[in-house]
């Protein structure tokens, strides 16, 4: 997570130090390596999915709907224009500095979007062997441990929501 690249970053120069970049102290570290660059191009229904899991305490669920990670009892979600709207803006600025980053790294990352992921797992994990250069398994041994939390709340939030932001 962008949060937390300086801090790896720092630590790495501890054990590596008078390296002359991010790129070259993770390359001394882990060997050849993938960037690989997530990203939800859907800022708003990311900020949202963000949102009602701190409020619910429900983060992962699986395939099934049972419960996989809550990390607090559970609540209501409560819609909260401003609250979005400084989670999109924070969302963005993470974006905008990975980009940032990669730039001055001289890094060209595997870029992949989270509708992409989400929406065709196996041929998203194939796309991701093929750049290491490891055989994938067969589309048909994917099968995602989690399911998406979207649900008619979270579309009513952004419906709202992008009412509320044209006003």
């Amino acid at each position: 997570m962008r949060e937390n690249l300086d801090e790896l970053s720092a630590i790495l120069d501890q054990i590596y130090p008078g390296l002359p970049s991010d790129k070259a102290r993770f390359e001394k570290a882990f060997g050849r390596t993938l960037y690989v660059h997530l990203s939800r191009e859907d800022k708003l229904a990311q900020a949202v999915s963000l949102i009602k899991a701190e409020q619910t305490g429900l983060w992962h669920i699986a395939p099934d709907g049972a419960e996989i990670q809550r990390v607090g009892p559970p609540g209501e979600p409560q819609y909260d224009f401003q609250r979005i709207k400084d989670e999109v803006s924070e969302l963005e600025a993470y974006d905008t500095a990975w980009n940032t980053w990669f730039a001055q790294q001289d890094i060209a990352p595997l870029r992949i979007g989270y509708e992409r992921l989400a929406g065709n797992p196996a041929a998203t994990l194939i796309s991701v062997c093929e750049a290491l250069g490891v055989q994938p398994p067969s589309a048909d041994d994917v099968r995602p441990g989690v399911a998406a939390l979207s649900d008619e709340i979270s579309l009513d939030w952004m419906r709202r929501y992008r009412l509320d932001a044209a006003v």
